[in-house]
């Protein structure tokens, strides 16, 4: 084998050892960047605000302005579909779109159920715009109970938009 031969390979053995490494080292920060994404940001807000009042206005705003898939991403997944968790899927498609004017949104201090998860009950005031209605109805957040940064806030229940039998502002 001539000497140009041995200089050529090697370069080339060299070149393929940085290209893997940059490879890898790409791989590695996009696999870093997309987990940390994953686990801090919120799928109802849409943001890494996952604040309950935040929560709590996303969910309002969605309802408002028919925007059916946010507003099921508030929602703890299996009980949006839980006909006995207040105004849940039926009862909020039928409000859905509904315009009125918030007038107030108070939350009451986390505290922890017997299950040891930390619930937050939200009373949402609301005024219909066609006529002198007023309503208030409570929504029930969920969250794990310590205080760590990744703590995601998820509706378990809501009378907020009446009830099947009697929706809001309609």
């Amino acid at each position: 084998m001539k000497e140009s031969d041995t200089h050529f390979r090697e370069r080339a053995a060299r070149q393929t050892r940085l290209v893997v490494i940059f490879a890898a080292v790409v791989a590695a920060f996009a696999c870093t960047y997309f987990g940390i994404t994953g686990i801090l940001r919120d799928d109802c807000t849409g943001s890494f605000d996952r604040a309950p009042r935040s929560v709590v206005t996303t969910f309002v705003n969605a309802i408002a302005h028919g925007d059916g898939d946010r507003m099921m991403r508030c929602w703890e997944h299996n009980v949006y579909y839980d006909l006995d968790a207040g105004c849940s899927e039926i009862c909020l498609s039928r409000i859905l779109g509904t315009s009125y004017r918030v007038l107030g949104i108070s939350l009451t201090e986390p505290y922890i159920t017997e299950q040891g998860r930390a619930n937050i009950v939200a009373t949402i005031r609301v005024a219909c715009p066609d006529s002198d209605q007023q309503h208030s109805g409570e929504i029930l957040l969920d969250g794990i109970a310590s205080n760590v940064p990744w703590r995601h806030w998820k509706i378990i229940n809501s009378t907020f938009g009446g009830s099947l039998g009697s929706q809001w502002c309609k």
